[in-house]
């Protein structure tokens, strides 16, 4: 898993715990006042804009299902690294689209990519896309890892480039849709809660046309609503999960030197290629049966050599440690 090693926020499990009271009752059918405040999360300077573009869904996946349909050009798909998250490669074909890496009509980027820890910031992004993107391209951007960059995660977002999104679709039709799993860095998974930027609020009405009423329920609802004001809980992941991640970095380098971990120093996980198949295969055995379950990316990724490791606290890193030291070469 890569949510969050601090588990839900606290505040956010007592809010569902008093949605109890309101499962008599549908949840507002424009899931307001929620929509609201998470539009003035995402763009503090003005949620009403952003408000207008904002669409909430039961997880990620059901609005990476809906736009796929809905919301882009028609033509082939492609992704820029076989190795990313798969729902969109998944939606794209359930939606009758081929891949092709030349000549595409959807382009999904997972940005920081999960799990190979690959990331383009604000500049390089922008700079990516009007490279790829010919007239009339869609693009849909997963920034589901963005929030543990730190408290200025906003800036090196595309949430802070309204206009820029706005002026490619006007000037060249390509449109842009940011993608939220908010089940990561709250680690709820259980709660299916995800979000979508559109590039303009037309696009935006088009697509809630064809969502299911009621999408959310009010424990979802106020989960969102207590997570976004809980700034303690964000403040303790930003200073914790780098320094806990380079704990396990350390480790690894000195007990095997030869493994290279890749991804940035504030991501809530690690992607290690161990350089042997049959280490790696062994390494998520022994983790397993430690109670520290690891990844192994010969499952989905087709990549045996790697392995993934979750930021975890000291004691979970500790049983870790100990689960692999029969792999370490005396």
């Amino acid at each position: 898993m890569t949510t969050n090693y601090l588990g839900p926020p606290v505040k956010a499990i007592a809010a569902c715990g008093s949605a109890l009271a309101e499962v008599e009752h549908y949840p507002p059918a424009n899931f307001e006042p929620y929509m609201s405040e998470l539009a003035a999360f995402l763009d503090p300077e003005n949620p009403k804009r952003m408000g207008q573009k904002l669409m909430l869904g039961n997880g990620a996946s059901e609005l990476i299902d809906l736009v796929t349909r809905v919301g882009p050009h028609e033509g082939a798909f492609t992704v820029p690294n076989s190795a990313q998250y798969k729902e969109y490669e998944r939606a794209a074909k359930a939606a009758g689209r081929e891949q092709s890496t030349d000549a595409f009509k959807l382009l999904a980027i997972v940005n920081p990519c999960n799990p190979t820890g690959d990331y383009l910031n604000i500049d390089q992004m922008k700079a990516y896309i009007e490279k790829m993107c010919e007239r009339g391209t869609t693009v849909l951007v997963d920034e589901s890892m963005q929030l543990w960059y730190g408290p200025e995660w906003r800036k090196d977002s595309l949430v802070s480039q309204s206009a820029w999104i706005e002026d490619l679709h006007e000037k060249l039709d390509i449109r842009v849709y940011i993608i939220h799993s908010w089940t990561k860095i709250w680690s709820c998974p259980g709660i299916r809660l995800g979000s979508i930027v559109c590039p303009t609020a037309g696009l935006c009405a088009n697509i809630k046309k064809h969502q299911v009423p009621w999408s959310l329920n009010v424990f979802a609802l106020r989960f969102l609503s207590a997570a976004i004001q809980d700034t303690e809980y964000l403040y303790r992941t930003w200073v914790n999960c780098p320094r806990l991640r380079e704990r396990t970095v350390t480790h690894l380098a000195a007990k095997f030197p030869t493994w290279k971990v890749h991804g940035e120093t504030w991501l809530s996980w690690l992607w290690v290629d161990t350089k042997d198949a049959v280490l790696a295969d062994e390494a998520v055995k022994l983790a397993k049966k430690a109670g520290v379950p690891i990844r192994w990316g010969g499952m989905g990724y087709g990549l045996p050599t790697f392995i993934r490791i979750k930021v975890g606290d000291e004691m979970k890193q500790d049983t870790l440690f100990s689960a692999l030291a029969p792999l370490v070469k005396a």
